[in-house]
Formats: C-alpha cells, structure tokens, sequence
C-alpha cells in the first residue's frame, strides 16, 4: 500500500475526525474559548461525501456499548467501538504533537485503520456538491443533535487547530497584499533599503529617507474579492497593514489594535470611525472564513451551515456555530492577529544583489543558482512564498509589496 506522507493540519482532521467518533459529543465554546458544559451537541454519524463516493461513519449503540459502523452505497465497510476508534485518534495527536511546523510523516498504524474503515486519505476531498451545500471552507460533515431543543442537523464545520502554529484564517499568497511606490528613491537607495535584509529596517530606511504611495491590490483577483466586502476595502487594508509593519509607528499586531489604530487614521474619512471601521474589518474577517481567498474569484457567498471545530494544543475539542455574520464576525475580530509570512526567495536574492552592490561588485551565477535553486544548480526553484519586502525597480521607479496573514489567537 501506498504510505500517506501528510502534515500536521491534514492529519488533525483525521483527529478530529475520530475522536468526534470516539467520544460522540463536543462542546460548545464561550466567546473566550472556554468549554461551556451546557452546550453541546451529539454525534449522530459523520459524512466523508467525495467526488467518487460517500461513507456515513454512525454511531450506535448495543449492549451499553457505543459502536461505529461505516457504510457505502447501504452496503456495511465495517464495525468498530467507539472505544477502539479513540484509542487510534489519541495514538494519532502523540504523533501530530511531536511533529515540526511544514513536515510530512507517516503514521503507519493509523493509516491501517482508517483504510480497513474505507478512508482513504486524512482529510476529506469534498465533491462540489458537498462544498456547495455545506460551505466552501467545510472540513467534516457532521449530523448531530444538539443540546438546547434537541434538533438533528447535518452541516459543515471548518476546523482550526493550535496544534503547533496557530491556524491560519486568510493565507497569505503570492496573490495577496498590496504594491507601493517608494517615492524619491534611486537604484542606490534601493540597494540601500534591501542591504538592510530585516523587514522593519526596510521600513524604518523608506519612513526616514522616502515615502510610500499606495498604488493597489497585487492580484485582480483579490482586489475584485476585496471589492464585494467594500469598494474602498484596498484602502482600509492596506493601511492595517501598513500598520501591522509599524509604518505609522508601533502598534500590536492583534486585528483589534490595528483596526482602532486604522479608525485614528481614518483613510477614507468617514464620519463615524470608531463604528465603520471595526464593522469592516469583521466583514472582511467572516469572508474569509467563509470561502473568500486572494487567488480565486469569489461570488461573495458567506453561506456557513455549522460554524468551527478548534483544537486546543492538548488536543481538547471545542466547537464555535456561526450563528450570524455579527455574532461570528465579533468572535473573528476578538481572537485574531496579524503575521508577517514568509517572504520568500526573491527577498533572498535581492539582499544578496544588494549587499554585492554596496561592496563593489555584482553576484556571480553560481552564487545567483545557490540563491535560487533548491540544489544550487538547476531544477527545482526555492519558494517565493509571500513574495514581498524588498525594494525593485519597474519602469524607471521603485516600488515595495507589502504582504499578510491572518491567525487565530
């Protein structure tokens, strides 16, 4: 058989996955993250609803004993305890916990168990039709019922886990963020800038010697995004982040401190900040958990059926409903922050030329191969990532892209 090679949030999804098969109930969040024992809800089956197939994983009960059967097209794949399926779903948060940020590992027994279970992959590939009904950010279809009137439900949950890194709400790409004009600089003042290698030393060295003009989104795609959550959304993002990198001083990088830092600059000067500003920021928040990203065009649907799952770094379970873009969207703004990610391998290169420049002299191709590929000779280019925080030249001026992400506390 082949051995799955996954990384850690791909795997947690198969945590989850079992561990709501397990334990057969999760409980609800309070606005702090905290367990609130008098909301829960119980797991009646959950779906794995595929492109080439659908398997209903149900809970059951038989001689005071909790059991799962897994089925496909009515015909039975297996049955198992509930007991059993915890037991393997403890096993894989050991193996999660232990893993490094941006590894793959293999988890041989797990993956055993899962496929005798008919699963043939840690997180669940949706066919369109489940993305379409339950959201486009639906991790797990879980039919449950729930605590308060005892309603059975069948919707879609995303889920987050703070198992190593914080999970990410909007993923930074070489789509997202936004393009500036470094105004009054020069090819040696660009040198200089980029000499300089750490990102807020770039900053300080244009807010000394020059000035940023914000010129627009660096994707279509992201700016016709952005767009639909509000038509001067650029503008009002932009400057969050170009708070986020301390251009207008230092701030912290939690999206509340940042949107009441944005409200003070008011760029769109509207008349009521202090409430316009906050209610943007939790559009754009909700949009983005609800399917919205920087590289593909989205319709504006924020259709979320069930809410999300987070996973504490002990592996504790807690679900968030997304009741109501208000209600959700106040959550998202309270217990989210701002990263810087990774900028990627054009940044490298451009210190480097910087550095060679300042020196009196120019790189060489095998030290521009070494920059540039993963080998150092050819193939396999080093990632761009992020893709921003250096000065270049364009045109006969110069310019700066500015970039972000954003996590859950």
């Amino acid at each position: 058989m082949a051995v799955w090679q996954f990384n850690r949030g791909e795997w947690t999804e198969a945590y989850v996955f079992m561990r709501l098969l397990g334990e057969g109930r999760i409980y609800g969040a309070s606005s702090e993250l905290t367990r609130d024992n008098s909301t829960y809800i119980d797991i009646i089956n959950i779906i794995r609803d595929e492109p080439d197939k659908i398997i209903i994983f149900e809970r059951f009960i038989e001689e005071e004993m909790a059991h799962v059967k897994a089925t496909r097209d009515g015909e039975t794949i297996k049955i198992v305890t509930a007991p059993e399926i915890f037991e393997y779903a403890k096993e894989l948060y050991d193996s999660i916990k232990s893993l490094a940020s941006n590894r793959v590992i293999s988890v041989t027994n797990v993956q055993g168990y899962l496929e005798s279970l008919g699963v043939d992959s840690p997180k669940a590939n949706l066919s369109d039709t489940a993305r379409e009904r339950y959201g486009a950010k639906t991790d797990i279809i879980i039919t449950s019922e729930n605590s308060l009137d005892h309603m059975r439900t069948t919707e879609g949950f995303s889920i987050k886990s703070h198992i190593g890194s914080s999970a990410t709400l909007f993923n930074s790409s070489q789509s997202s963020g936004f393009n500036y004009e470094v105004v009054g600089c020069n090819e040696v003042g660009m040198h200089e800038l980029n000499s300089k290698d750490a990102f807020l030393s770039i900053i300080e060295g244009i807010k000394a010697n020059y000035s940023l003009k914000y010129v627009g989104c660096r994707n279509e795609a992201f700016e016709q995004n952005i767009a639909i959550v509000d038509s001067r959304m650029g503008e009002i993002l932009n400057t969050a982040v170009l708070t986020q990198a301390a251009y207008y001083g230092a701030c912290s990088s939690d999206v509340k401190s940042i949107c009441n830092l944005v409200a003070e600059l008011n760029p769109i000067n509207v008349r009521n900040p202090q409430m316009f500003y906050p209610a943007k920021f939790k559009d754009f928040l909700f949009a983005s958990f609800a399917g919205m990203t920087a590289s593909t065009v989205w319709n504006g649907r924020k259709r979320l059926s069930g809410g999300y799952i987070d996973v504490s770094r002990e592996g504790e379970m807690l679900y968030y409903r997304a009741i109501s873009d208000d209600i959700f969207g106040n959550y998202l703004f309270e217990n989210t922050y701002f990263d810087r990610p990774d900028r990627g391998m054009c940044k490298d290169l451009a210190v480097a030329t910087a550095q060679a420049f300042i020196n009196g002299h120019q790189l060489s191709e095998e030290e521009i191969r070494q920059l540039t590929y993963r080998n150092g000779v050819s193939g396999t280019r080093k990632p761009k990532k992020g893709d921003f925080g250096y000065v270049y030249q364009k045109d006969g001026r110069y310019y700066i892209d500015l970039n972000f992400q954003i996590r859950f506390r």
